[in-house]
């Protein structure tokens, strides 16, 4: 049987075993045999329970010991049946009880918080941290936290980038409600492609994860968890408009298309634009000639599916669509053939502009099924059932990018396929292991055509970059879970990669101990290897005058090892006290090592005219410390303090044979973060202040002599929002980068830009000034 076959054939193999485990099936009726649609039936003294079908009908696994059954439904009294050892099906009819009254119910979430259930050392973005800034895309949701900076590739593209533990973000994993996203040429946008407004919460965990996820982990993991089909919201509209005439409309629809619930399905879509009042206002205010930023015109739309059988049998489905186009450059150039063609030809003349265009589109879609398997393990304490379960995911994703950077030329095409096979089994209360099968084809048609004519001895470099990527492997996870008291992960998988023929083994372990009721201890280590994509993961450097070499000009594409390997350890420390009247503040620690076996450099320091691509077995490490503090000092008020602190050290090649250790270039060696929330009751007003003060990051040397290399320096941030509640909507205003600071000079030679002093991939700090934005968010239930 090939391995294909095999994931077909598993999911039948255990759906009939799972069809063999103990059920009780019935009808719930009213006193007149009307069936009561959308009844709950559940076992006394447990959470394990389901609803009735558009028939009245129910089916419900048995739990052992546990023979009382619960029915109740609004507006009747409930009833409980007891139900016999041979009893399989039953008959309920339920009697009118007295009206209820209306209650109204006022509840705190925090916006930053620690999970403290987590094994990993896990910040969760709440939606009201979300709601905290004007939360455009994904990429503007982290100001709020010190774990996690975002800034831009370049100063051109508007392409997003995070840094975690020292490192690009592209060592870090994100995450679709687990499933691993944002793979390949879609990376260097992925981040501005998801709106904040389709979210319901972001988890941030640090260091290696889960060997269920894979192997890419390098620094962490970001997980988005959409809003879900089966909310009650049936209608969220979120409007925005900021002082440059940007709109942007986010509209979502969570839809039961049965009366039970049983199939639901959600709608979610984005629009948003640049108008040319960008350019007739502030889209240039260090007047280089350059846009501070690209004029963008952005459109998304999705849908998730979501299906629950009687027996407790999952199936998620969904889609994704998205067209983005950006145009860059000096301030008046337009995406045409004439301009276009004026750069091929008059480049050396004084005058000419520069421009740069990016057409993005890309399609996707997921499906998931997960069933449950055997009889049910049920935990007294908690009221829950554990259960073995068994679950098929897959993923197809199709990207499309064609861009130029002045006279730098490049088209990317990928098609992946993804497959995960996976199967939950509970020994008991305290262990379990999971087992599971990976297989994952990349299908890549990229080429990049590098004109520098400026540079006589190298008019222009091309490169094709077509390839084939196949990948399957295996992995197993056991966990031991003491209570409230110790857990222990440990992890390994095994990987065959095809292009790199190469087998590689991924260990993993996490440990979590609660030394006293309010102190944790955390701590975990593993291996992460990830394939790079040399463009994608570096697409700044297309905005560039110089020459792209790889190895010195001395090694093909195809015989560039890509691959590259790191070992990640650390942990983190959480105590949880009485500080006034706040009964669980919270004061953390963390330090993560990340250290490099191999990696792939580039490297803008090789040589003042070319950017020098390589791969490196010297030695290359970060170390992070963070310390993070959480109070709520009275009701409704919250305070969130954080301080990091980072230490990023890597060996590059110099041209005569040499090698020299070196600070990572434009990474922030601290970051510091204070974010005060203050809501009145009902929230019917909220006030949101974050400040921030980012550390000197080293600016790589444009002569290509260390020596002349130079530090950013230190410069703060700050974040203002008021919102007010009326009636069913929230009115949010605010103001971003209130001090107005920004990167005086984020592009080298910008009057010269076919040359190759011309840089703009050294950005730092901010590009865009102060932005005062509007908003209106609204619910309907």
């Amino acid at each position: 049987m090939t391995f294909h076959k095999y994931f077909l054939a598993v999911p039948a193999l255990l759906w009939a075993a799972s069809s063999q485990a103990g059920q009780v099936r019935g009808m719930v009726c009213d006193e007149n045999h009307e069936p009561l649609i959308g009844a709950s039936v559940y076992w006394a003294g447990t959470n394990v329970g389901t609803v009735t079908g558009t028939d009245g009908t129910f089916g419900l696994h048995t739990v052992k010991d546990y023979n009382k059954l619960v029915v109740s439904y609004i507006g009747y009294r409930p009833d409980t049946v007891d139900v016999a050892g041979d009893t399989t099906t039953l008959a309920i009819h339920l009697t009118p009880s007295t009206t209820l009254g209306e209650v109204v119910v006022e509840g705190a979430q925090r916006g930053n918080s620690l999970l403290a259930k987590s094994i990993y050392k896990t910040e969760n973005l709440s939606f009201t941290g979300l709601t905290k800034l004007a939360c455009c895309t994904v990429a503007e949701s982290f100001e709020n936290s010190a774990s996690v900076t975002v800034g831009y590739s370049d100063a051109i593209s508007g392409a997003r980038q995070i840094k975690m533990l020292g490192l690009a973000g592209t060592y870090t994993q994100m995450l679709d409600e687990s499933r691993p996203v944002m793979r390949g040429l879609s990376a260097p946008y992925g981040m501005t492609y998801v709106p904040g407004m389709w979210l319901n919460s972001i988890q941030v965990s640090k260091g290696v994860s889960s060997v269920t996820a894979g192997h890419d982990a390098v620094t962490g993991q970001i997980n988005l968890e959409y809003r879900k089909p089966t909310d009650e919201e049936r209608l969220f509209v979120n409007a925005y408009l900021d002082d440059m005439l940007r709109p942007e409309l986010n509209i979502t629809s969570a839809i039961p298309l049965t009366r039970d619930k049983r199939l639901s399905t959600i709608v979610m879509a984005h629009g948003s634009l640049d108008t040319d009042w960008r350019e007739m206002r502030h889209m240039d205010l260090n007047r280089d000639g350059f846009r501070d930023q690209p004029s963008d015109r952005k459109f998304n739309l999705a849908n998730r599916w979501i299906y629950i059988t009687k027996g407790g049998m999952q199936l998620r489905w969904g889609w994704h669509l998205l067209a983005d186009g950006r145009t860059g450059g000096m301030l008046h150039y337009k995406d045409n053939a004439a301009m276009r063609q004026a750069m091929a030809e008059d480049w050396a003349t004084a005058g000419t502009m520069y421009g740069s265009h990016i057409a993005n589109r890309e399609a996707s879609g997921y499906f998931k099924v997960a069933l449950p398997v055997g009889t049910g393990i049920y935990d007294e304490q908690s009221k829950t059932e554990k259960r073995s379960n068994v679950a098929l995911v897959a993923d197809f994703t199709h990207f499309n990018e064609k861009a130029y950077f002045g006279l730098n030329d490049y088209y990317g095409n990928q098609n992946s396929i993804t497959a995960n096979l996976m199967y939950s089994h509970y020994f008991d209360l305290k262990s379990s292991l999971v087992v599971g099968a990976q297989s994952r084809l990349d299908y890549y048609r990229e080429h990049l055509l590098g004109a520098t004519p400026w540079i006589a001895a190298a008019p222009s470099t091309f490169y094709n970059m077509n390839r084939d990527e196949r990948e399957v492997g295996g992995y197993a996870e056991y966990t031991l879970d003491i209570k409230d008291k110790f857990t222990l992960v440990a992890g390994l998988r095994g990987d065959y990669n095809d292009l790199a023929d190469r087998f590689f083994v991924t260990p993993r372990g996490h440990v979590k101990w609660n030394i006293l009721p309010k102190t944790t201890l955390r701590a975990s280590a593993g291996l992460g290897y990830r394939m790079t994509d040399i463009v994608a993961d570096n697409i700044g450097m297309l905005a560039t005058g110089r020459q792209i070499l790889i190895n010195g000009g001395h090694t093909a594409y195809a015989d560039l090892d890509r691959m590259e390997k790191a070992l990640t350890v650390g942990g983190s420390l959480t105590q949880n006290f009485v500080l006034g009247n706040d009964q669980n503040a919270s004061l953390s620690f963390d330090y993560f090592r990340t250290r490099f076996y191999k990696t792939l450099v580039v490297d803008q320091e090789w040589d003042p005219a070319a950017i020098n691509i390589y791969e490196s077995d010297r030695l290359s490490y970060t170390d992070s410390y963070q310390l993070d503090f959480n109070w709520t000092p009275f009701t409704r008020f919250d305070v969130f303090a954080t301080f990091r602190y980072t230490t990023s050290r890597m060996t590059i090649d110099r041209p005569d044979g040499t090698t020299a250790r070196v600070e990572r270039p434009l990474i922030n060696q601290f970051k510091t973060l204070l974010n005060l929330s203050y809501a009145t009751k009902f929230r019917m007003w909220v006030f949101d202040v974050t400040g921030q003060l980012n550390g000197k990051a080293r600016i790589p040397s444009a002569t290509g002599d260390l020596a002349h290399d130079s530090h950013s320096p230190v410069y703060p941030m700050l974040f203002a929002q008021v919102t007010h509640k009326i009636g069913r909507a929230d009115v949010y205003l605010g103001c971003e980068n209130i001090t107005d600071y920004r990167q005086k000079v984020p592009i080298a030679s910008a009057d010269n830009p076919f040359s190759t002093q011309f840089n703009s991939m050294n950005v730092w700090g901010p590009l865009m000034g102060r932005k005062f934005y509007v908003g209106v968010r609204f619910n309907l239930y």
